[in-house]
């Protein structure tokens, strides 16, 4: 399945141990200069992933070597996935920043949310370049991914700061030539961060190091943490343009209502309904009772707004911010079934139903975004905390084509104002057609 409308550049809560301990996870330090950096050619393996549209891909992973600009040295593991033949990339690279957070959960490895989440036949049936690079000191010893690459030789000296390992891998794949090689022509450069890690891009597009290194960049899960002493406003000049994403998880627990604003280069979405995990993530990172987590699912609000952050690049405007409520006004108003309402788009105060995935805006559920009963003192209960809860409300519908209709409609609607790709408007519909609810 193609998406037409993706292309390349060519083309309260109040309880401050909670928050004290989402801080404790996303804690990072900025980097000061840094200097270029190379794959090792000697450590690249490859193997073909498949075909996306009738483009054949390859994934790499090899060793990456560099040095900042004061001397400091490191060697970590990094991933390449992109068209077996260079002519058939779009030029788009995605770079996904990875979250370490899931080195404490049965994945074992750094999350990267950016492929999980926007999924690989969305991504590479457009030819889309994929990157990711290890960058965080805490990481180290970790198993690869799958582990075949030998990563024994890793390390990163104590002067080397996140942003410099980064910097030097974006950078290397249009000026190293192993890299550039084996990603292929780049003309965009794409950022996703998620959670722990979309605090670290946050940051990193408020400081100077963020300065020409990515066009676009989509941060979620995060409301309004940044790094301690990074300025808490708008992305720096020359860091590109950045759409923000938060759930209503981020509302409630991470003062995400302080961070609604519109400006030339920024906007901020809010998924009404949603936590801030997915239900199928709790069965993968193995939270306590995955099957009680939230199943609202807010994929299809990504993928639209990832879209829409490369359409941004070349002029056009992305769709209209959607806020729960007005800035700073962290109060969230809920329909007749106890779900969130959206209460801003565009900055302008509106009282409607919609503006919601088209279950929460029907009440399939009543969508839990935080769950208390769960005691965040440790990762894992954090976690479970955040992902919510729900309470089933297929029974009170009595007729199974008024259900469809009234999923068919709040899709179509939101697919014609930008915010769900048609592809997946069409999916929601035909999983609402083939449910057995009303019957």
């Amino acid at each position: 399945m193609r998406f037409s409308n993706i292309r390349g550049p060519s083309a309260s809560l109040a309880k401050s141990s909670v928050l004290a301990t989402v801080l404790a996870l996303i804690m990072f330090l900025p980097a000061p200069a840094h200097a270029a950096g190379a794959i090792d050619p000697d450590t690249v393996i490859s193997r073909p992933l498949g075909q996306f549209s009738g483009i054949a891909y390859s994934e790499y992973q090899a060793m990456f070597d560099g040095e900042t600009a004061n001397g400091q040295s490191y060697r970590v593991p990094c991933q390449i996935i992109a068209p077996a033949a260079p002519e058939q990339s779009s030029g788009l690279l995605l770079f996904d920043w990875l979250n370490p957070a899931f080195l404490g959960t049965q994945v074992g490895h750094e999350g990267n949310i950016g492929r999980v989440y926007l999924t690989d036949p969305f991504l590479f049936a457009q030819g889309i370049v994929y990157a990711t690079v290890r960058s965080q000191k805490a990481a180290l010893g970790a198993p690869w991914f799958t582990g075949a690459l030998d990563t024994s030789s890793e390390f990163i000296n104590g002067g080397v700061q996140e942003y410099d390992i980064v910097v030097d891998f974006v950078e290397s794949l249009d000026n190293d030539s192993v890299a550039a090689e084996l990603a292929g022509p780049i003309e965009r450069r794409a950022a996703f961060g998620y959670s722990n890690s979309g605090a670290r891009l946050r940051g990193f597009l408020r400081s100077r190091a963020g300065v020409g290194v990515f066009d676009f960049a989509l941060v979620g899960g995060i409301g309004k943490y940044v790094d301690k002493g990074v300025d808490t406003g708008p992305p720096l000049a020359g860091t590109g343009l950045c759409i923000e994403f938060n759930t209503e998880s981020e509302v409630i627990a991470s003062h995400a209502a302080e961070v609604r604003t519109d400006t030339d280069n920024l906007r901020v979405y809010e998924a009404a309904g949603c936590s801030h995990g997915r239900q199928v993530d709790a069965f993968v990172i193995g939270l306590p009772d995955p099957e009680k987590s939230n199943p609202a699912d807010f994929t299809a609000f990504l993928r639209a707004l990832f879209v829409a952050g490369n359409a941004w690049c070349d002029g056009i405007a992305p769709p209209p911010s959607m806020w729960m409520g007005a800035p700073g006004d962290s109060t969230i108003a809920r329909d007749t079934n106890g779900n969130a309402l959206i209460r801003f788009v565009g900055g302008n105060a509106v009282d409607t139903s919609g503006y919601r995935l088209p279950e929460v805006a029907v009440g399939k559920n009543r969508y839990i975004a935080v769950d208390s009963s769960y005691k965040p003192n440790t990762l894992i209960g954090l976690l479970r905390f955040l992902f919510g809860g729900f309470v089933d409300l297929t029974e009170t519908f009595t007729g199974h084509a008024d259900y469809v209709k009234a999923i068919g409609g709040n899709a179509r609607t939101l697919q014609a104002l930008g915010y769900l790709l048609k592809p997946d408007a069409d999916a929601i519909i035909q999983d609402a057609a083939q449910s057995d609810i009303g019957k």
